[in-house]
């Protein structure tokens, strides 16, 4: 599995190393923090364009040493309602992973590192980051609880195609440009409750893009030392400009969006049985009892699991 769960300890190391770091990369504007995080985006500042190990050649001697099932590879320029989870394949045509590095701009290519922090060299300054949004975020949004980071090089006019992530999300230009389209997460024409409700459940597929939703489009212009957050399954598509990008995304998960997503599955399960639950967000303490009886479920489910299969 992708990224990597953050225990109470960890989270206390996280925070503390976040709240005492003398030369913080991440600057964000308080006031912006405590009205928008997580009820809509807004742009960050940070000072990764100059660090040695976001260069182009540090990155892909990254992907060289990288077990090679956690770099995905593509040509860039695809189409932006491709799904993204079949499109490395899809759209991956004659390349090669040796071929992507040799020739990446003549290719057109499009790379992803999936989870840097696993690297030894990459590990301090990714934890460092994610500390940094511990710090801010804690107290409106305590203890992180899972983290993943990924990041994107691409040449010119590559298509982060329509998506929503299950996670908060930071996207940080390091180098070129990007164009970001967001959606607002709380729009039931972009995503109906049941859409979410299935999305969090990993029931189907995730609800698709339609040429409508381009009016309500929330879109930031994103130049190397700029970042934008995402709100909570929100759904976006990115663009890169002329030049060659690489971004840097700190996607991750707390207490309060674990409730909301076992909250989503309790409803999904309702669903199932033909039934009309209320949307989530609608009600605090229901959206808990519904969590609570999820996971009373799973633990439920899990205890079963061997004397099903001993039967």
């Amino acid at each position: 599995m992708l990224g990597r769960f953050v225990s109470a300890e960890n989270y206390t190391e996280l925070l503390a190393r976040g709240q005492h770091r003398s030369a913080a990369l991440l600057h964000f504007e308080p006031e912006v923090m405590r009205s928008s995080y997580n009820r809509k985006p807004f742009l960050v500042q940070h000072q990764l364009t100059a660090h040695p190990l976001f260069s182009l050649d540090s990155l892909f001697t990254l992907c060289r040493r990288m077990p090679q099932e956690q770099i995905l590879f593509r040509v860039g320029n695809i189409p932006g309602d491709a799904e993204l989870e079949t499109s490395y394949d899809r759209y991956k045509r004659d390349l090669t992973l040796a071929d992507t590095l040799d020739h990446f701009v003549e290719r057109q290519a499009y790379i992803c590192i999936n989870n840097p922090e696993r690297d030894p060299e990459y590990q301090p300054i990714i934890e460092g980051l994610l500390g940094e949004v511990a710090a801010q975020i804690d107290p409106m949004d305590p203890w992180i609880s899972w983290y993943s980071t990924y990041i994107f090089i691409s040449t010119r006019d590559a298509v982060t195609p329509y998506h929503m992530d299950r996670e908060m999300n930071f996207l940080l230009q390091i180098r070129g440009a990007k164009t970001v389209h967001l959606w607002d997460q709380d729009d039931d024409d972009i995503m109906s409750p049941e859409q979410k409700d299935l999305l969090l459940s990993r029931i189907g597929s995730r609800p698709r893009y339609s040429p409508d939703f381009e009016a309500k489009a929330m879109t930031y212009q994103l130049a190397p030392g700029l970042g934008v957050h995402h709100p909570f399954i929100a759904p976006h598509r990115v663009h890169t400009g002329p030049n060659l990008s690489i971004s840097l995304a700190i996607t991750f998960r707390t207490r309060q969006s674990d409730m909301w997503t076992d909250a989503h599955r309790f409803n999904a399960r309702l669903r199932k049985l033909g039934l009309h639950p209320r949307p989530i967000g609608k009600s605090a303490l229901i959206d808990q009892t519904k969590c609570n009886l999820a996971r009373i479920g799973q633990r439920v489910h899990r205890m079963l699991a061997p004397v099903e299969a001993d039967a």
